[in-house]
């Protein structure tokens, strides 16, 4: 397989003994509580001392990034070389090392333009490492299972796309208060205060309402359209109470377990969809959040309707104690894995490879070589897994980006190839993955249980780490 001509100056990993100088330092973890204290204690000092922090966080970045990536870094330089010259693989190395260097030599910030002038960059580095995620999947669905067992495809994807939430987190965080602070300068001390500036910290919603989540992903079904929109969904339990989150990432999880409930109905029940709601039950403990996202869609079947493969599971982090046959009735482990979506997509190739050559693929296709189709040739509209990844050029990552995006194409010809690559980053199956470790990131869980023949619910649980102790 060639791979993409490197398209930066940057000196290749094995030369650049920078990386691991970098590499051999620890990462510095950042709580939710510690995002909403930075932020809170310079704004209520005054404007001088907002500067100074902002100054400070800006510094603070510029370190603590390059550390990062060079662990990501060595990550993909320790991949087989089938795996890392793969060109969607290659790409991300090449996008990873490029930030590298460009957050390790931008110069010290020193004043609140130095600042701006950072911000402008991360920026533009975070939009264009939107096609990670996509270039990822991708990459690693494409690796056999001889060069990627299952156990390292899964620990490989866990690492790269947790430490990518941490960096966007921590990133967008000091963009987020630094257009606070500029937004509040360029208006003047004697304005009236808005509630959302009230209540936002950064990117952190102090008093974020899990119900008023639930509503905006109803409009999201709704402005999607099709027959999954008109599948009720019924809220209940504490409505009106309020929390400290990042309210895009709740938003991402949420939409991804009403799509994925509203979806299942309809496939399951057909015009009768209507009568067969998804209950969503929100309730406030002590020290988290509880939301279970109930459905009537038959349940999930196994693997993806797969005969199970036991290596899926051998030495696997996402699979501690499951036994190969699971169970119709049981939590379900193998939805939230990447190495179930390599098998499923790579099954898939091969039949699509097997129709268009009049052939029978074999029964087990988990370890085969497919044929897969080019990464250039047109889309199928209706491809289904990773294979729907290919059509997308980047990952829109929360539901206001989704809403906007879909509402203003509206429903014309003009906007139906965009409207095409929202709807496959839905049909891509990495929504759930990524959910799980959106909850994960603050010490959260996701777990889904089904019962075979009648439905399935989803427990998202969310620490309240923004009154927490």
């Amino acid at each position: 397989m060639n791979t993409i001509p490197r398209r930066s100056a940057v000196p290749a990993f094995y030369l650049n003994t920078l990386i691991e100088s970098f590499a051999a330092k620890s990462s510095t973890p950042i709580s939710l509580k510690h995002m909403i204290n930075f932020g809170n204690a310079g704004r209520n000092k005054g404007e001088k001392e907002e500067a100074e922090k902002l100054i400070k966080g800006g510094n603070f970045l510029r370190t603590e990034l390059p550390t990062r990536l060079s662990h990501r870094l060595r990550d993909l330089q320790e991949l087989p070389l089938g795996v890392a010259s793969h060109p969607r693989m290659a790409h991300v190395y090449d996008l990873y090392l490029e930030a590298f260097e460009g957050i390790r030599t931008f110069p010290p910030i020193k004043s609140l333009e130095d600042n701006d002038r950072f911000c402008q960059y991360m920026q533009g580095t975070l939009n264009k490492h939107r096609v990670v995620i996509p270039e990822l999947a991708i990459g690693v669905a494409e690796a056999s299972t001889q060069q990627l067992p299952p156990a390292a495809l899964d620990r490989i994807m866990l690492r790269m796309l947790r430490s990518r939430i941490s960096r966007r987190v921590i990133t967008e965080q000091h963009i987020a208060l630094t257009q606070q602070f500029r937004e509040r300068q360029r208006k003047g001390k004697d304005r009236a205060v808005s509630e959302e500036e009230e209540t936002r910290v950064g990117i952190v919603d102090t008093k974020l309402n899990a119900a008023d989540v639930v509503k905006k992903c109803g409009e999201l079904m709704q402005a999607l359209g099709g027959p999954e929109s008109e599948v009720p969904i019924v809220v209940e339990g504490a409505t009106d109470q309020t929390f400290a989150y990042i309210s895009e990432h709740l938003e991402f999880m949420l939409f991804e377990l009403i799509k994925n409930a509203t979806h299942a109905t309809v496939s399951a029940h057909g015009s009768a969809a209507k009568d067969h709601p998804t209950l969503i039950t929100i309730v406030h403990r002590p020290r988290d959040l509880a939301i279970r996202v109930s459905d009537q869609g038959g349940g999930i079947a196994p693997y993806g309707g797969l005969p199970p493969d036991p290596s899926d599971m051998a030495a696997n982090p996402l699979f501690p104690s499951v036994n190969a046959s699971a169970p119709l009735s049981a939590q379900r482990l193998d939805i939230f894995s990447f190495s179930h979506m390599r098998r499923y997509y790579q099954h898939h190739a091969a039949l699509a490879a097997a129709a268009s050559q009049n052939t029978l693929p074999s029964a087990d296709t988990s370890s085969s070589s497919p044929s897969f189709p080019s990464s250039d040739a047109p889309s199928d509209p209706n491809a289904t897994g990773i294979m729907a990844l290919r059509s997308l050029t980047q990952l829109t990552g929360t539901v206001k980006e989704q809403l906007e995006r879909r509402q203003r194409l509206g429903d014309g010809a003009d906007g139906q190839a965009e409207r095409d690559l929202i709807d496959a980053q839905m049909r891509s199956g990495i929504g759930l993955p990524l959910s799980r470790m959106y909850a994960e990131y603050f010490d959260g869980g996701l777990d889904i249980y089904t019962l075979q023949g009648w439905g399935s619910d989803a427990f998202l649980r969310i620490p309240k780490f923004g009154t927490a102790t």
